[in-house]
């Protein structure tokens, strides 16, 4: 403790009741007590405490920082745990003024079950909806990651198969650590509403995505430019995804192959990923066993030896049992469901198309002798709930006493992914999907019936998906899939009719088939008619018939007008077919992508400085591309002080991408301080994208170089990662109390990464007294050092 003075206890301060700058300034005066200024600058750590702050802080002349608040606690004696509270109603008065966002609510006013917790089990004795949460040996990292997000912004990402706890895990871990941000939760179609909120973002801002995969799934998608400006602009996004849709999204295609997870992938890679496993680790099942005694669920769901815990706590082998146990009639419904979400249709099923597939799994014996209401007893069935928690089958409601369709259950769903992965869906319910389906779920069942084999069902559903949205991307889909099934006039006829409308994406889509399919006359009578597109394929087409010169031609005449994608294949066919002059008079006459092609050809053949100078003089004409161009060649030459010289010298006009380019080369260089100034350079004159970098600066290459001072400025800026590796340097170095204390400071914040560090240099200290004050502190994590230590000792 700081000193000897009696402080006030918070719960008699009342600090549930503080709303505003003045509350919290005599709630901090009650708990300074009879203090002086004096003694709370003396007693102020790890900062100092001017008396000017303090008469801010006391007398709500402006909102202090966080750091302020704690430093003032710690020198009033709290410390750890006892600060939450007050840090707590900190950050609601700090939130007070910001404006409230349409339809978010307080984290710790948000309801779980609402968040897509699942409902537990009811056991009788039970109360609540919910069991006490058992800590994750996940937990600290997670903390770790909001923590982090918080500071600057992030995307923290759960990954883990159904009911295993994703969604609790990080309900809890953002209730204990945002309490008083806003929370957005918006439904899978409201990209708009996402989008306009990233340009225009709420401070203290977390948006939740459970289950990514349904806003990924959703036709109007999830750009990953929105979530990237979501998180410049500092907002927490957290989200939570099946391993089997994350395992599939961040894959690339094989060469060929269209990539339609393009967007998918990148917006993946913006993720702090962490794994949650399928089943509780001893650690976890201790901690289990310490609250079975208040809550009947968890102690049955110990005692169950055939499941994990979580999924018995969410009902899903019970799920499985009702499913696989039910009669034919009760089996062939579900299964229906299940087959018809397994391949894409993720929105309700509908009782027709219900009644309509289920006969597909049904023998000819069964379905002559089905009672008059099988139906209705396998809808009744299904939907009964199992344990209270779930049924295999939710009713959606279209109104009162109406029911729109039927989703099936999570669990139930991800079981089925694995036990018919490879079971083919029969021709009976791809036809029924194809006349009863949501239209949000078009576009996906297409590309599965495709991918899976069924043309004539894809091709059935492209065409309702083309006849309503008119997007270019059904339209080319549908094209490709008639031109696969040898209806080639079927798919140029749609392209024409839709490039007649302007659309360009079906010009070029409509150019790139009749190129294939050796349209050649067509190409001709388009080109002539001003199409570039199409002229720009037929000179490919005609080059590689050996008409070079022809194709050549055509372009040159394309090029004249202005065409830009006709300057670009004309430069690629002087240089494929080594027209060496004709490259030089273009670069000469000031055409960029010309120069570019024409040093590539040089360098290749080995005359390394001629390319060089062409670049070189496109470069001082002030053409950005060809400078870079030039940078990396000098670079791969070896020439690195000529290289970061060129980018400098274009990073000082303004070029950003040079500047990004330059950080890297120094930063490759171990010229990091250099890196580092220019991006904050950047950074200070509105260039996003560098603050994003300079955020990015690795830690780990800032230890290695034992940059106390920089890591200390990341560490205070609320970097986490940045304190735990500056307190392993200071530990290393035999400064043990400074590592320590910053320890301490940042488990303080909620880091429950740096709780673990903590105890477990107390421990391996031997400072016994003071694990003992963090055990009183309740932090978990001391608990099993202390009892590790005594069992030892």
């Amino acid at each position: 403790m700081a000193d000897n003075h009696p402080a006030a206890h918070p719960l008699e301060i009342g600090l549930d009741a503080v709303q505003s700058l003045e509350a919290f300034a005599r709630a901090c005066a009650r708990l300074r007590v009879d203090r002086s200024y004096a003694d709370l600058r003396r007693a102020a750590r790890p900062r100092p405490l001017p008396a000017a702050t303090l008469s801010d802080l006391l007398n709500a002349k402006s909102t202090p920082t966080r750091d302020t608040v704690i430093t003032f606690l710690l020198a009033c004696g709290l410390d750890g745990e006892a600060q939450r509270p007050w840090l707590t109603a900190w950050e609601r008065v700090a939130t007070a003024h910001q404006p409230r966002p349409a339809s978010a609510v307080r984290v710790r006013e948000a309801r779980p079950r609402l968040l897509g917790v699942h409902a537990a089990i009811q056991i009788p004795g039970a109360a609540g909806e919910l069991p006490p949460y058992v800590p994750r040996d996940l937990d600290a990292d997670l903390r770790t990651a909001l923590t982090a997000a918080a500071a600057q912004g992030g995307f923290v990402l759960l990954i883990g198969g159904s009911s295993v706890g994703k969604t609790r895990a990080v309900y809890e871990a953002v209730h204990a650590t945002l309490p008083e941000w806003w929370l957005l939760h918006p439904d899978p179609g409201a990209t708009p509403a996402i989008a306009a909120h990233a340009e225009a973002p709420t401070p203290r801002m977390v948006l939740w995505l459970d289950e990514l995969q349904r806003y990924l799934n959703h036709p109007t998608g999830l750009p990953a430019g929105t979530l990237r400006r979501l998180i410049t602009a500092g907002t927490v996004v957290v989200a939570t995804l099946w391993p089997d849709e994350y395992n599939i999204r961040i894959s690339r295609p094989r060469a060929g192959e269209p990539d339609p997870y393009a967007n998918d992938r990148d917006l993946l890679g913006l993720a702090w990923s962490i794994e949650v496993p399928e089943m509780f680790s001893r650690a976890e099942r201790r901690r289990g066993e310490t609250l079975a005694g208040t809550d009947q669920r968890i102690r049955v769901a110990l005692d169950t030896a055939d499941a994990g815990f979580t999924q018995f706590l969410a009902a899903g082998p019970a799920l499985i049992r009702r499913w696989t146990g039910g009669n034919c009639y009760d089996k062939a419904v579900m299964t229906a469901a299940l087959d018809a979400r397994r391949v894409g249709a993720c929105q309700p099923v509908t009782s027709d198309f219900l009644e309509a597939a289920a006969p597909a799994y049904l023998t000819p014996a069964q379905q002559a002798t089905a009672p008059p209401d099988w139906l209705d007893r396998a809808l009744s069935y299904a939907t009964t709930l199992v344990h209270g928690a779930a049924a295999c089958l939710a009713p959606v409601p279209a109104g009162m006493g109406l029911i729109a369709g039927y989703v099936p259950a999570d669990y139930l769903h991800q079981h089925a992914l694995g036990t018919r992965r490879t079971t083919v869906l029969p021709d009976l319910v791809w036809t029924t999907l194809t006349t009863h389906h949501h239209p949000d779920d078009r576009l996906a069942l297409a590309q599965n019936a495709e991918r899976r084999g069924q043309p004539a069902h894809a091709i059935a559903l492209y065409q309702r998906a083309a006849d309503v949205s008119g997007s270019w991307f059904v339209n080319a889909r549908l094209a490709d899939a008639l031109a696969g099934q040898g209806r080639v006039e079927e798919a140029l006829q749609g392209l024409r009719e839709h490039a007649a409308t302007g659309d360009g994406n079906a010009a070029i889509r409509l150019a790139d088939m009749l190129a294939k399919h050796g349209r050649i006359n067509e190409l001709h009578d388009r080109a002539g008619s001003g199409d570039g597109y199409a002229a720009s394929w037929l000179a490919d087409v005609l080059a590689k018939q050996g008409s070079v010169d022809k194709a050549l031609q055509m372009l040159r005449d394309r090029a004249a007008t202005g065409d830009g994608n006709a300057a670009i294949r004309l430069a690629d066919v002087l240089a494929r077919h080594g027209r060496i002059d004709e490259l030089h008079d273009r670069a000469g006459s000031g055409d960029g992508y010309a120069a570019i092609r024409l040093a590539d050809v040089l360098a290749k053949q080995g005359s390394v400085d001629k390319a060089l100078q062409v670049l070189r003089d496109r470069a001082v004409a002030g053409d950005g591309d060809a400078a870079h161009w030039l940078a990396d060649m000098l670079a791969g030459q070896g020439r690195i002080d000529e290289a970061i010289q060129i980018l400098r010298d274009r990073a000082a006009t303004g070029d950003g991408y040079a500047a990004v380019l330059l950080t890297d080369m120094l930063a490759g260089q171990g010229r990091i301080d250099e890196a580092i100034q220019i991006l904050r350079d950047r950074a200070a004159t509105g260039g996003t994208y560098a603050a994003f970098r300079l955020a990015d600066v690795p830690v780990d290459v800032l230890a290695e170089q034992g940059r106390i001072d920089e890591l200390r400025d990341r560490a205070a800026a609320g970097d986490g990662y940045a304190a735990r590796r500056l307190a392993d340097m200071l530990a290393g170095q035999g400064r043990i109390d400074e590592a320590i204390q910053i320890l301490r400071d940042r488990a303080a914040t909620g880091d429950g990464y740096a709780a673990v560090l903590l105890t477990d240099m107390l421990a391996r200290q031997g400072r016994i007294d003071e694990l003992r004050d963090e055990v009183a502190a309740g932090t978990f994590y001391a608990v099993e050092s202390l009892r590790r230590l005594d069992q030892a000792g």
